[in-house]
């Protein structure tokens, strides 16, 4: 790869979107909005926590737009892994105020179910901005 080079950057960026639309095509549902508040996620397992437990949390997402699946009302309710761990350091932190999109999964990383749909991966919590590129990647599958 060549620093510059507009081939390659073309490349990156078909790959990126591969990427994207892959996410895109397996989230339950897609959503904008912003988040309105965060709280922990109440307990539903044993008190014992495995080392790489996800610590989850959930956000109220005031729903702008719904872009795939149903959403009931103009609220949604987001799960996302809290923790800092060496499995969920890159999984999205949403904060209240982020205003996004986000493709909402319902197993994480390793095949289990969430709690509810979960933002897992970094593709999943996206800028405003890219509502469209998401918009026209949905329409491709």
């Amino acid at each position: 790869m060549t620093p510059g080079n507009p081939a390659d950057e073309e490349q990156q960026n078909q790959s990126a979107d591969s990427a994207l639309a892959q996410r895109l095509a397996q989230a339950e549902a897609v959503i904008s909005g912003t988040v309105t508040a965060i709280t922990a996620a109440p307990a539903k397992r044993p008190p014992f926590l495995s080392q790489h437990d996800p610590d989850w949390w959930q956000a109220t997402v005031a729903v702008e737009s719904v872009e795939k699946g149903n959403v009931a009302g103009k609220t949604a309710t987001i799960f996302f892994a809290n923790s800092s761990d060496v499995a969920w350091y890159k999984a999205p932190k949403l904060a209240k105020g982020d205003h996004g999109v986000w493709l909402l999964q319902n197993k994480d990383s390793f095949g289990k179910p969430t709690p509810g749909p979960a933002v897992i991966d970094p593709l999943d919590s996206r800028p405003v901005s890219e509502l469209p590129k998401a918009r026209t990647l949905l329409k491709k599958k």
